[in-house]
């Protein structure tokens, strides 16, 4: 009996072990990939199945499931916000983004709440369509004079609505699918703010259309210097290949440093910034009723970049 229990204790844990490998250097397994949203709530499982193993002084899932959490745990860390705490501030005016994504907002409130935020400097609304270009105008115009828009009947509609000067806008189109880039200029500081939007990689065509897309935005993000934020729905979790590549050739940094685990749908829209910058402050924007709607983050230039600029 004890022969055979060992030899299922020997295949637990060589699952385990293939399942994390696999999940952490195999992009292009579509069983990895099914399971890549769900990468945070395996490591959860890990670290449980391990304090089992440590209670039934099972050696092999205990010392199988703590290396592979371990592992994952890095792997996902990596991906993140390398920071353990925020920055300190430098005396710099931050400039604070907001990204919303309009198709899971109910009501106008919420959107009224989020432009009323005093800290906000910037606010870029994706599924940008005619009923909301309707609204959205009149609600903001007071606080937010700038604006760039490009109005669409489907999900690739845009807004991005500026406190500051928007001096120089750009529209980067691949297939029909716009992304737009505008430079603002805040207390002599100038910003550059890409708003963005991939396609869901989901089947073959998809996903070799997304990893298209991908490579197009990083030939725009090499050229640019200085302080560039780039945020928007990429309909994939951050530690997913395709984006960990994207930010590994074009050098930019997520914001987000965790996501909520009592949840199974992960977020999909990230921010992402250069690193001229740094990000003093990052949160999920929630409903009333708590769904998920966008992200939040603040940036203050690095101070060792003021010195140079000085």
């Amino acid at each position: 009996m004890k022969r055979v229990a060992g030899i299922g204790n020997k295949i637990v844990a060589a699952m385990i072990l293939l399942i994390t490998i696999t999940a952490i250097f195999i992009p292009s397994i579509d069983f990895t990939e099914r399971l890549q949203d769900y990468l945070v709530h395996i490591l959860f499982f890990l670290i449980v199945s391990g304090l089992i193993g440590l209670i039934i002084s099972n050696k092999i899932i205990l010392f199988t499931s703590f290396g592979c959490a371990a592992a994952l745990a890095l792997f996902l860390k990596n991906a993140s916000n390398a920071e353990l705490k925020n920055p300190q501030a430098n005396h710099q005016d931050k400039l604070t983004v907001v990204h919303i994504n309009l198709s899971l907002i109910t009501d106008v409130e919420t959107v009224i709440k989020n432009i009323n935020e005093s800290s906000v400097d910037l606010i870029s609304f994706q599924e940008y369509t005619p009923d909301w270009a309707n609204i959205i105008p009149k609600i903001a115009k007071e606080k937010f004079p700038y604006s760039h828009e490009d109005v669409r009947i489907d999900l690739f509609g845009k807004a991005l609505f500026s406190k500051h000067l928007i001096y120089n806008s750009t529209v980067i189109k691949y297939d029909d699918i716009p992304n737009i880039a505008i430079e603002i200029l805040k207390d002599n500081l100038k910003y550059k703010v890409l708003s963005t939007y991939m396609t869901p990689a989901l089947e073959k065509q998809s996903k070799s259309i997304a990893k298209s897309q991908f490579a197009k935005l990083e030939k725009y993000v090499e050229n640019e210097k200085g302080g560039l934020i780039v945020l928007g729905e990429f309909n994939q979790v951050y530690w997913s290949h395709d984006i960990i590549a994207f930010r590994n050739k074009t050098g930019l940094l997520n914001s987000r440093k965790n996501v909520d685990i009592s949840t199974l749908k992960m977020p999909y829209d990230h921010i992402f910034y250069s690193p001229f910058l740094e990000c003093s402050r990052f949160e999920e924007v929630n409903d009333n009723l708590a769904n998920h709607i966008g992200c939040k983050a603040s940036f203050q230039i690095k101070i060792d970049k003021i010195r140079q600029r000085n």
